[in-house]
This record gives C-alpha cells, sequence and structure tokens, in this order.
C-alpha cells in the first residue's frame, strides 16, 4: 500500500518528538491528529485533536513517534489488534520478533528513518501490518553450544554452592549467600552493611583451624584483602566484561532440588549478583542444560500466550527462550527482589540462625507480587497466596518447577513465617 499526500495520518505520541514529526509533515501530508495514553487530559496538541486509540480512525495510517524505540514493537502490536493495517515504526535489533522478510525489515526502516530524519519522498510504499511480523522464542542464553559441554547464561537464583567450610551454606543458592553480599556492600559504603558477618562466618572458623590468632590487625589485613579483591573485579567488569564468560566455573544439575550446584566461584556469583546481575555464565553438560530448559513446560507456556494474544509479558520470565521477551516495566522488580531477599534472608538468620529458605512458608497478598513470589519458591519458600492467579502464572511456576510449592491460602494452613510486603519481608 502506498503513503501519498491524501493518507490520513496519526501520529503515536504527543510529546517532543510528536511535535517535531508534526511540524516537519503537517504541510507534507494529511496530519489529522495524535494518538497518545494521555488523551484524556490534553484535548489538542499544535492545532490537532488528541485521542486515545481506541476511537482513532483505523484507516489511517499511524506512525510511532516515541523516544524509546524499545516500545515500538509492542506498540505497534497493540495497534494491530486494535484494527489498524498501516503502522510505522522502529524495529529494535535484537528483539525477539521475526520478520516477513528481511525486506520488510529494512523497508520498515529506511521509511522510519525518513520521517525522522526529515527526508521522506511521498509516494512511498509502506509494509502492511497483516502478517508482518510476530514473535519468535529462540534459546537466547547459550554462548557456546559445541561439544559435550555448553556455556551459558543461567539465572541467577539458580546458581547454588554445593559446600562450604561449616556446613552453614550446605546447598545455598548464591542469592542467600549474604556474608559475601553485605561485605560488598559494606566496600561501597551502603548504609546497614557490614563485614562482621563474613569475617565470623567464614574468616574466624578458618582461623581457628589453623591457630591464627584473630587480633584487629589480622581482621583489618583480611578485609583489606578482600576489598583489593573486590576492587579489582570491580575494574575488570568494565574495561573486559567477557571476563566472567570466559572463566565461568563449571556447575551441575541437581534434580532433586531443580537448580545449578557449583564447587567454587561463590565469590564471583556474589558479585554478579550485588552488581544488579540477573544472569550468571555457567559451563555446564550439554544434558544437564538441555534438562533446565524444561522442554514441555516451555511449549506448554509458550502455547498459553499463543491462544491468549501474550506478546508483551506482565512481567519478566527469566528463561533461556524469554531473555529477549518485551515486559510491562511498571516497576523495579529486579531491584525490589534484591531488597526483599536481603530482608527476608538476614531476618531469617538472625532469627534461627538458619541460612536454607527451604520450608520457610511465605504468606503473599497481591497478584503483583506473583513474579516475586516465584523467586522466592525458587530459592526455598513455600508460598501461601490470597489472590487468584492466571494461567500464565501457573504456566511460569510449572516452567520453573516450583507449582507444588504454592498453595492457595484458603487451602493452607493459617501460619506463615513470614509476609512479602510492598518492598520488605517482614
Amino acid at each position: 500500500m502506498m503513503w501519498t499526500a491524501e493518507t490520513p495520518v496519526i501520529l503515536y505520541g504527543a510529546a517532543h518528538r510528536g511535535t517535531m514529526v508534526s511540524r516537519y509533515l503537517r504541510a507534507r501530508c494529511n496530519l489529522i491528529g495524535f494518538i497518545d495514553r494521555r488523551a484524556d487530559e490534553i484535548s489538542t496538541h499544535e492545532g490537532l485533536p488528541v485521542m486515545p486509540v481506541d476511537t482513532a480512525d483505523k484507516a489511517a495510517l499511524v506512525v510511532v513517534c516515541v523516544n524509546n524505540i524499545f516500545e515500538h514493537e509492542s506498540i505497534a502490536q497493540h495497534l494491530a489488534a486494535q484494527g489498524f493495517e498501516r503502522v510505522i515504526f522502529c524495529p529494535v535489533n535484537g528483539s525477539n520478533m521475526s520478520w516477513r522478510s528481511a525486506l520488510d525489515r529494512e523497508h520498515m526502516a529506511k521509511v522510519h528513518a525518513a520521517v525522522l530524519d526529515e527526508k521522506l519522498a511521498i509516494p512511498v510504499a509502506v509494509p502492511g501490518m497483516t502478517g508482518l511480523f510476530y514473535p519468535e522464542y529462540k534459546d537466547e542464553a547459550l554462548i557456546d553450544g559445541k561439544g559435550p559441554e555448553v556455556l551459558a547464561w543461567v539465572p541467577a537464583w539458580l546458581v547454588c554452592a554445593r559446600r562450604d567450610g561449616n556446613g552453614l551454606f550446605k546447598d545455598s543458592p548464591a542469592f542467600t549467600l549474604f556474608p559475601y553480599l553485605e561485605l560488598f556492600k559494606w566496600f561501597d559504603g551502603e548504609a546497614g552493611a557490614t563485614p562482621d558477618h563474613y569475617i565470623d562466618l567464614y574468616c574466624r572458623p578458618a582461623a581457628e583451624q589453623f591457630g591464627i590468632a584473630q587480633t584487629a590487625a589480622w581482621v583489618g589485613n583480611v578485609l583489606s584483602s578482600r576489598r583489593q579483591v573486590y576492587e579489582r573485579m570491580r575494574q575488570t567488569e568494565s574495561i573486559d566484561p567477557l571476563f566472567f564468560v570466559r572463566h565461568a566455573v563449571r556447575a551441575d544439575w541437581n534434580a532433586d532440588e531443580a537448580h545449578f550446584n557449583m564447587d567454587s566461584g561463590k565469590h564471583r556469583a556474589a558479585f554478579l549478583i550485588h552488581r544488579k546481575r540477573s544472569l550468571v555464565p555457567l559451563t555446564l553438560s550439554a544434558e544437564d542444560y538441555e534438562t533446565y530448559l524444561n522442554r514441555p513446560a516451555l511449549q506448554a507456556l509458550i502455547t498459553c500466550m499463543g491462544e491468549s494474544g501474550v506478546t508483551e509479558l506482565p512481567y519478566p520470565v527469566l528463561h533461556s527462550y524469554f531473555l529477549r521477551a518485551p515486559y510491562q516495566a511498571q516497576n523495579a522488580y529486579w531491584e525490589v527482589l534484591l531488597r526483599a531477599c536481603r530482608a527476608l534472608v538476614l531476618k531469617h538468620f538472625n532469627t534461627t540462625g538458619k541460612v536454607s529458605l527451604k520450608g520457610v512458608c511465605l504468606r503473599v497478598h497481591s497478584a503483583c507480587h506473583e513474579p516475586l513470589a516465584q523467586a522466592f519458591a525458587l530459592l526455598g519458600c513455600s508460598i501461601s497466596y490470597a489472590y487468584q492467579e492466571t494461567e500464565f502464572d501457573r504456566c511460569v511456576r510449572a516452567l520453573y518447577r516450583v507449582a507444588a510449592r504454592f498453595t492457595h491460602a484458603e487451602l493452607a494452613l493459617d501460619h506463615s513465617d513470614y509476609v512479602l510486603d510492598e518492598w520488605v519481608a517482614e
């Protein structure tokens, strides 16, 4: 189909980008208005009507004028679902969308760039939205898949230590290695962080074993040494970001607990979590990696999404096949998880002297906390939830292998150890 001078055109976005595009296009084509989420607050802009998407003319061509190009494909899909057949937007490199053809993708990018660069020559052909592109889910975590071993990105909450000197952290997720995590926070000067856990739980037992005098100078030397290691890792992360990939530790699949166990590398894994990395590189057997993928549950989730028309996830799904899938970024999910996990682990340790969250009952009241509940279930908690889960939620729980750890509050015992609140576990 052709974009001509007579084609009715609507701009999606009545902010800075939309304003600039409107001033360029209005003398060159039939510009009839804006679509904007603030249509209930602003009725006109640049002398043109501003409308919500559901009342806009579906026969019009829509040009997406949003600065954040990572939103463009989701916006285009939403417009197509609303009945718009012609949409101009910026394709995103590295997304999970598969196009009808490379030529269509290249042409779409050129037309959108011509509008923004004020070099549009009309009439110009515009790809139709029907069958133009669709979500494609593929393994985005595999770094090197050749041979009997693979190198892959693994969700940080599945990375666990196998053993430690005093047994306290045996089989513990790196998320719960609070002596390391608190030490790193202390190095960064964060309020409330302390190196005492690291000294008391790791260093003093080793010193006692070898008869080392635990003087104030000894403590200072230990912390100085660890700070140097921390600063070197931080520096290396900046100048050689692939260092942790090249030096990925080996791990194997623990079928009983459904996570990966490392024999070494706790320091590096905890550092990456401290740096808010959601993925950790591991060297695995190809067989273990295939087991982890959980393909029957994976296919069930993809089918569920297809049947319900889900193209933008309601929350992040940390699995190899969804790492590029767009999701609704309405809250600081990862930061909230780190904060809540820190509060829960420290509270649990100070109260019980235990690190493991296995068997801890966590009450969750709000459906918006479902992804946090899934994360804590992966870390060992039993979840008592007081809301109606969706079919998507159930499929993700199955993919994560934690469905058995969820019990609806109506069927659960009244007792719970902790309650997941807005920001912390209390």
